[in-house]
């Protein structure tokens, strides 16, 4: 999807809020950072008064730490302002090193030196002792040095990195020649030997960083690796996208593959800014991540009855889970399987105090349908229910009907019956240009909501439509996972072919976004970001596992199943831009009203007969006919002229 110039300003934005938030986390780490030294101070000058008097038997004498303690604030003030002065504040709490520990030991001099002439000041004007020994702040001053040192330097003298057993440190290469990879280098723990730096910019030129050489471009890692015997590869730049060139990389290399963490993930406070972490699923996708308006969001569920359908699938159950955080007034989570409601029952569960309201209904049984709406008067209705597997609905085109056609019509009549003002049927790429029996009975469903807006009854009908979740049941993704958690073979149709894959969370904060923005009509189309090979996918979740792709699993190309297309696309029409940067609005043509439920009554009347090859056809023509606006048809008389489905 092409963006709007808000789109850069929406990036621009979201810099500055980095910025401003690292700003903060800063200013926090320095003034803890300062109340420490103000304690470890007057802790220093205490110890000092103590150590003064050690060796006579009377000890302190008697007042002496009452004029320490009117001292002390001056003490404290003079140290603190000139740690701020000489800089030893600031990036010192992250990347303490030598040139920082003579910081310190500068400021600490200087301030011991000022302490000293306040108080021979003090004894000139007033012509008598006090009001501390000269002794007792030199001490106070080393010892406050001993302090502060020990703190800033605890992380070099105490290491609690984990051990990597009896094997020895894992000899590492840093990707990367910037700050975070210097940074890495000083702190990485007894764990971890780094060799050194492989330069992601040929020109750069850097030969050494921290004391350790650039041993190569990010061209030859595979040779590096080799060469150099490296057991583990840390990426200390560039995000998930040069980690995947990293993984493309080292794809038959047996070396393990370590990511450093985003500055979100730091701030939050999950990681420190030095703690590589694993490389997750969602890095494998070539997309940045998501942000959502959740004000708007909010003042549309507050208060609200709220039905979810097919609520114990994947994408149902978080828009659930999204739901209950906006405070609705209810939210029905409704399905026919026991089974799946009972399972996200115990998700929901963690979300806070509301619970959602469970409904087991099949929306095929019209009648059922209509009793449950009469009695729940939902507000907003999101749609998920369907039968979703391509190559299983191929074969059984009247069950794909009665559930996704007929049964989006049930819901939708009940609806309109009881008053609801927005319903928002989720969709899916495969509408488009469909090529399989699951992709048209979607593609209906859109025109379904497009037809009932144009009819005009007083409420919002709107499709979002995307392309697959990740961890959705029978996705590829946990597919992928469980054959190579059996050892293999993880088999793949055609290592060609190319989907579009979000993580669920994210898409249902769009269908949120797109349910808030909606004026009825629309079909809502939510960027996906670049199409993934599904061959290059399988070779990097192999990886991701640790193993050598070929040598630990076997791939096996089985072909294409039945109505499988081999590229994608989410939609044909030009997208009109939207206030959301990720979100688009695609108005494909539809017949008029009267065609949609006239197909409708004959799709039905196919399924109910069991007559697939008729249902098929039907399908066909509907959903992949070049829809002028407001045409009415009889389909029985059409001929199937299109291409028949694989």
């Amino acid at each position: 999807m092409e963006r709007m110039s808000r789109g850069s300003h929406s990036a621009g934005s979201s810099a500055w809020r980095v910025r401003v938030a690292r700003g903060a986390a800063h200013l926090r780490a320095d003034l803890s950072f300062a109340i420490i030294d103000a304690f470890l101070i007057s802790l220093a000058y205490l110890a000092a008064l103590e150590l003064r008097y050690l060796d006579q038997a009377g000890g302190v004498p008697s007042g002496l730490f009452g004029s320490l303690f009117t001292f002390l604030p001056v003490a404290i003030l003079v140290h603190i302002f000139f740690n701020v002065v000489l800089g030893a504040y600031g990036h010192v709490w992250e990347y303490a090193s030598i040139a920082e520990a003579k910081l310190v030991a500068v400021s600490t001099v200087i301030a011991t030196a000022v302490n000293l002439t306040l108080v021979m000041a003090y004894r000139a004007l007033f012509d008598r002792l006090g009001p501390v020994p000269f002794g007792t702040i030199i001490w106070g001053g080393l010892l406050g040095l001993f302090g502060m040192g020990l703190v800033r330097f605890r992380s070099r003298l105490f290491s609690f990195r984990r051990e990597h057993g009896e094997e020895g440190p894992l000899r590492s290469l840093i990707v990367g020649t910037g700050r975070a990879a210097a940074d890495f280098a000083r702190y990485a723990g007894k764990s971890t030997e780094i060799v050194g730096f492989v330069s992601v910019n040929a020109g750069a030129g850097v030969k050494r960083l921290a004391g350790l050489p650039v041993v190569g471009p990010l061209n030859q890692l595979p040779e590096l690796i080799d060469h150099h015997r490296i057991d583990q590869i840390v990426v200390s730049e560039g995000g998930a996208r040069l980690a995947r060139q990293v993984l493309d990389q080292c794809m038959w290399v047996d070396v393990a593959l370590r990511i450093m963490p985003d500055i979100d993930m730091v701030l939050a406070g999950e990681l420190a800014s030095t703690d590589p972490r694993d490389l997750e699923i969602t890095d494998l996708l070539p997309r940045p991540t998501v942000s959502t308006d959740l004000k708007t969001v909010a003042e549309l569920i507050r208060g609200k009855t709220v039905m979810v359908t097919g609520a114990g699938g994947s994408i149902g159950s978080e828009i659930v889970r999204q739901l209950l955080m906006f405070d609705p007034e209810t939210v029905y989570a409704l399905d026919r399987d026991e089974s799946a409601l009972h399972e996200a029952t115990l998700q929901w569960l963690v979300v806070g105090a509301r619970r959602p309201r469970t409904v087991l209904c099949n929306i095929r049984d019209r009648d059922r349908v209509r009793r449950v709406f009469e009695e729940c008067r939902p507000q907003i209705v999101f749609h998920a229910a369907a039968l979703k597997h391509v190559p299983i609905l191929q074969h059984y085109p009247d069950e794909a009907v009665k559930t996704n056609v007929v049964g989006t019509l049930n819901v939708m009549d009940a609806g309109r019956e009881v008053g609801v003002e927005r319903f928002i049927n989720i969709s899916t790429d495969k509408a488009v240009a469909p090529s399989s029996v699951m992709g048209a009975t979607k593609r209906i469903s859109e025109m379904l909501t497009q037809a009932a807006h144009a009819r005009g009854d007083g409420a919002l009908y709107s499709s979002v439509r995307f392309g697959n979740v990740l961890g959705s049941r029978g996705s590829v993704v946990p597919t992928f996972i469980h054959q190579i958690q059996a050892g293999g073979p993880v088999t793949i149709t055609d290592p060609d072919m190319t989907r579009y894959f979000m993580t669920v969370d994210e898409a249902v904060q769009l269908v949120l976004q797109a349910s808030a923005m909606a004026d009825g009509g629309e079909i809502f189309v939510l960027d996906m970001g670049e199409p993934v090979r599904i061959g290059d996918l399988a070779h990097r979740m192999i990886r991701l596992a640790g193993l050598v792709p070929g040598r630990d699993i076997e791939l096996k190309v089985i072909g294409r199943r039945p109505g499988e297309k081999m590229q994608e696309v989410l939609s044909w029409e030009p997208l009109q831009f939207t206030e959301h940067p990720k979100i688009g609005v695609a108005r494909p043509g539809y017949p008029g009203p009267v065609t949609v439920l006239d197909t409708i009554e004959l799709l039905e009347e196919l399924a109910a007969v069991g007559d697939s090859a008729g249902a098929t056809r039907v399908l066909r023509n509907m959903a992949c006919k070049t829809w002028r606006g407001d045409e009415v048809v009889d389909l029985r008389a059409l001929e199937g002229d299109l291409a028949p489905w694989n």
